[in-house]
């Protein structure tokens, strides 16, 4: 009896694994064959190569400082610090997540694009007519918008892992610090933030519907977030005296994407990579939950 209903059992998982990963497909499907999907690929790779020759420029000054400068001393300290292990693997971690506080903003706008997109070819409700199942239909969305991320995140490491290895050897930087535990801390933290910011876009898109108000509402909780944070927490530390008040721009999430996969601390008071992690997590959780939410219960025109 048991072995008998057990084999449906079986048969009705497999379905749902096979439909799920049909719906997956389709997902893909959607966005790839727009014109916004060539854009948001074709400047994510752009913009990651000019975030690298940013990178490459800025240590490199700051590994050869110009002898003119008023802190002359200062900078020739640091420049011994960076060619120093720990110094040579934080740059090599530094150069691995080069422009990940702009690139990250991509992954946002594309998250929001994944549900967005459907609302505004008013294609939802064919899609819940052809799978009237919602949870699967929102699954496949969620496992859409993270492999958008994680495909994204591939990008960038790909490039940065081609440019950091010829930037430690024109540096005269061991290339030993390519394979250092901070580096490959902060590839994962990076791959970590992309998936969570995918899931954030996409609670967003969900919650909001309207691409352009959804794309504009998604800026603005990026940049006006981090602004906000770093104003109030600066206030606050100038109120109060207590440097440790600094630290509460964390909760902002761009500055928390930051924090995650910085190398030392990410600004003065800020809190180790952890707690950034945590509060990205947070928000990702909260807003991809809230999106789910909002496609369950509403209806779709």
């Amino acid at each position: 009896m048991s072995a008998a209903a057990e084999v449906p059992a079986s048969r009705v998982a497999g379905s749902r694994v096979a439909v799920s990963a049909r719906l997956v497909r389709a997902e893909v499907m959607k966005i790839r064959t727009t014109r916004a999907w060539w854009l948001f690929v074709g400047g994510f790779a752009a913009l990651t190569a000019l975030a690298a020759l940013f990178g490459w420029a800025s240590h490199h000054a700051e590994l050869y400082p110009p002898s003119d400068l008023t802190n002359e001393a200062d900078a020739l300290a640091q420049a011994a610090a960076d060619r120093t292990p720990a110094g040579a693997a934080a740059l090599a971690a530094s150069m691995m997540t080069s422009g990940q506080a702009l690139l990250v903003l991509v992954t946002l706008l594309l998250g929001v694009h994944v549900v967005t997109s459907e609302y505004a070819a008013r294609t939802m409700t064919s899609t819940f007519l052809v799978t009237p199942r919602r949870e699967l239909v929102i699954g496949a969305k969620l496992v859409t918008a993270a492999a958008f991320g994680v495909g994204l995140w591939a990008i960038a490491t790909v490039v940065d892992g081609v440019v950091t290895p010829v930037f430690l050897a024109a540096q005269h930087l061991p290339g030993a610090a390519l394979g250092s535990s901070e580096v490959m801390r902060a590839v994962v933290m990076g791959l970590l933030a992309y998936v969570l910011w995918a899931l954030f876009g996409l609670g967003l898109g969900a919650v909001l519907r309207n691409p352009v108000v959804a794309a504009v509402a998604a800026i603005a909780i990026y940049a006006g977030g981090f602004v906000v944070a770093e104003l109030v927490a600066h206030l606050l530390n100038y109120a109060f005296h207590a440097s440790w008040l600094l630290g509460l721009a964390v909760l902002a999430p761009a500055e928390a994407s930051n924090v995650m996969i910085a190398s030392g601390r990410a600004f003065q008071g800020a809190p180790p990579w952890w707690a950034g992690a945590l509060v990205l997590v947070a928000y990702g959780v909260v807003l991809a939950g809230l999106g789910v939410a909002v496609i369950r219960r509403q209806d779709v025109s």
